[in-house]
């Protein structure tokens, strides 16, 4: 480590790291476009330039992003010189960039927008046409490209060829015809696709999904993590006014996914954006599955219980260190042991972040002591039981819906999920949270803790697991007394 001073305070630096990382590691902000720490660097958008001092030498304009700290270097982020630096790399970047801000989904969350506003670079003087470049420009089934708003900082360029290893992008012509393309207009593949939206720092990749869905500040915006594999990839959640999950985007962890995650993780909407959920509860009667309260739906699972001591008690991947405990206590209780689905390989696995299992708390839920079970043996197993409950979200889903369907009537079977399972066997079903409306711990397959958060709330007439195994723990109680 070296001492620098920035701005006046003196700081330890890494002179192996840029100085535009020793200066956002001590909360000194210096704009940039085409530098991110993921990637490596090129110094091409020339927006990061701050005015540096070594020795007796005068001070003079750097990119702080090719520069690295050297002991005694004088660095202001915040001199005359650099902001002027900074104006003339706006004024040449918004020469060819389209006012079209009211439109654009990037607004709200662009560099370019914020960066013009805090360097008050407002007025250009060339009077010049702009270049004429194509707008929505299809590159494949999930990016967009408005050639016209890109700046060519390249970042997208350099992710797939530094990050998946397997070069997608090019810029593609010289000088004022210079654009972002794939190479023989072919669309690109792969499953992080989405990251390059994610990385562009204006509104020139976007995804084809959110285009147009939504305004980013009236999203509400938590940290959770991916419910899609074990590898539990640190993700914002970001939902529309209380209603449908709009985006999922990677949160920076360097422990488990850096600054990526995979396009299955990115649009996995379709469960948490249901509307045919369950709610309340369902029961059995003469007439097949009708609507009942809550507490009835509780009541009849107690009832099953007492009337078979030997009922077997299956979790969900997708239940919560929190939950997984409490369904192994209450297992502990009736003097059985609780398992768990724990389907197979979903031939997703890749050399980057999808470890191809299909559970997002296989290690939680092991490492509690409940028993993994495949589908297939579990299939069998409901089969020959006289009783079962099934906890959790999805958990008809992995166990396989159609075994569940084909499961004699003489097995009374009590579902806790987020859809009534179509099934004769099933006496009663009660509804439960997905993985955004509710709150918990994951533990991935490496053993890191990943918090889940409730972005929205559950439909009215769902309430959380934990509350349902509470109220048969304290019915359990109440008969035991």
């Amino acid at each position: 480590m070296v001492k620098i001073t920035v701005n006046g305070r003196e700081v330890e630096a890494d002179p192996k790291q840029p100085l535009i990382a020793a200066c956002h590691g001590h909360d000194v902000d210096v704009p940039h476009y085409c530098y991110h720490p993921g990637l490596s660097t090129v110094g091409s958008c020339r927006m990061c330039q701050v005015e540096v001092q070594q020795g007796t030498a005068p001070g003079r304009v750097m990119v702080a992003c090719r520069t690295y700290p050297a002991e005694g270097m004088v660095v202001s982020t915040e001199s005359e010189k650099s902001h002027a630096t900074r104006r003339e790399c706006l004024e040449f970047l918004l020469k060819n960039h389209p006012l079209d801000c009211p439109i654009c989904d990037k607004a709200g969350e662009c560099d370019l927008q914020d960066f013009t506003y805090q360097e008050g670079q407002a007025t250009g003087r060339s009077k010049e046409p702009r270049r004429p470049l194509e707008k929505r420009h299809s590159l494949g089934d999930v990016i967009v490209l408005d050639q016209e708003r890109c700046i060519l900082c390249s970042r997208c360029v350099r992710f797939f060829e530094e990050v998946p290893k397997k070069a997608q992008l090019t810029v593609a012509s010289l000088g004022s015809r210079s654009v972002i393309a794939t190479f023989a207009d072919q669309p690109l593949t792969g499953n992080y696709q989405g990251n390059i939206a994610d990385l562009c720092p204006v509104g020139a990749l976007t995804l084809k999904g959110f285009r147009f869905q939504a305004r980013v500040w009236n999203l509400v915006k938590m940290a959770s993590t991916c419910a899609e594999c074990s590898r539990g990839c640190s993700i914002q959640v970001e939902v529309l006014r209380g209603g449908d999950v709009k985006r999922f985007r990677p949160r920076e962890n360097a422990a488990v996914n850096r600054w990526w995650m995979c396009d299955t993780g990115r649009f996995a909407f379709d469960h948490v954006n249901a509307k045919d959920r369950l709610v309340n509860s369902l029961v059995r009667d003469g007439h097949g599955l009708a609507p009942r309260s809550i507490e009835d739906g509780i009541a009849a699972v107690r009832a099953l219980l007492d009337a078979h001591s030997d009922a077997l008690f299956v979790a969900s991947p997708f239940c919560t260190v929190e939950e997984g405990a409490s369904i192994q206590a209450l297992a502990k209780r009736r003097g059985t042991t609780a398992l768990f689905v724990a389907p197979g390989p979903n031939g997703l696995k890749d050399a980057l972040l999808h470890t191809g299992d299909p559970c997002p708390n296989r290690r939680g839920l092991t490492e509690l002591g409940l028993q993994p079970i495949e589908p297939k043996e579990l299939a069998k197993k409901l089969a020959s039981s006289k009783a079962a409950v099934l906890f959790g979200e999805r958990v008809v889903e992995l166990a396989g819906a159609a075994a569940i369907a084909a499961l004699p009537t003489s097995t009374a079977l009590a579902v806790f999920d987020c859809k009534a399972p179509d099934a004769a066997a099933c006496t009663v079903a009660i509804g439960v949270p997905t993985s955004v409306e509710r709150t918990g711990t994951w533990i991935n397959v490496d053993g890191q803790k990943g918090p889940i958060a409730a972005v929205k709330p559950a439909p009215a007439g769902v309430r959380a697991l934990a509350r349902h195994l509470a109220a048969l723990d304290l019915r359990a109680e109440a008969a035991r007394s």
